[in-house]
């Protein structure tokens, strides 16, 4: 058995279980038991308040989400001609993109708790907690700030999830119009599975995952430079975010 496929990926309905295929078999069933693994262990602990803090059920899911992304990327090769182009077409179009955005509201962890960090520092009634009237006045003032520090985690969700619908409704659309992915479509023509790749079709993907990356992402960045913390939360924060 040659290492690998003298065709190559030839969109042929033949599985390439060549070397190089098993090897991303392989490589793909160690990969996922791994990070299996380190999500259970971080389960495990996230009671803990360093873990606590930032999320540990928001992380664990976007970093599921996208590796799932993953295992279909290393095992395109040997599917070779069995993976679909209309399956490809809503999982860059849909899937990936709620993977990213998942990802990308888990690192606004951090700028979330700076701020509700900063209004508490910044307002006397919060340095002590005293009784009687004060104390009542203490918890109305820690209540408006649970209430602020709320609308601003909605307020981005809401944004993820308009931008979301809209996503699913445009891919959609795009998807019932092109003879690229159906039989009864009015514009494009059919392709090979090869050609089908390419086109117009894929341009709200591509223009979503950059407001992602190149918009979103650096802002982040721009917005947390100043945070300082202990445990080093800014510098893992950024790494995600240019990594991403």
């Amino acid at each position: 058995m040659p290492f690998l496929n003298p065709n190559g990926h030839d969109w042929t309905n033949n599985y390439n279980l060549d070397g190089w295929g098993i090897c991303l078999i392989l490589f793909t069933i160690l990969y996922t038991l791994f990070l299996l693994v380190c999500s259970f262990v971080l389960w495990q602990w996230r009671n803990h308040p360093v873990i606590h803090m930032r999320r540990p059920a928001l992380a664990i899911a976007a970093v599921l989400v996208l590796h799932v992304y993953v295992i279909i990327i290393l095992l395109v090769y040997p599917w070779n001609g069995f993976f679909p182009c209309a399956a490809e077409f809503w999982i860059m179009s849909i899937y990936l993109p709620i993977g990213i955005g998942l990802f990308q509201a888990q690192n606004q962890v951090l700028l979330l708790i700076s701020r509700g960090q900063q209004i508490l520092l910044t307002q006397d009634t919060y340095k002590s907690l005293p009784s009687g009237k004060n104390r009542r006045q203490y918890c109305w003032n820690a209540f408006i700030l649970w209430c602020k520090n709320a609308k601003r985690q909605d307020v981005y969700e809401g944004f993820l999830a308009a931008g979301m619908v809209i996503q699913v409704m445009v891919s959609l659309v795009i998807f019932l119009i092109s003879r690229q992915f159906n039989s009864y479509g009015v514009v494009s023509q059919p392709t090979t599975p090869a050609l089908c790749r390419r086109g117009w079709e894929w341009a709200p993907s591509i223009i979503w995952q950059a407001v992602w990356n190149y918009i979103a992402g650096p802002f982040l960045l721009y917005k947390i430079r100043l945070i300082r913390d202990i445990y080093n939360w800014r510098l893992q924060t950024t790494l995600a975010v240019v990594a991403g």
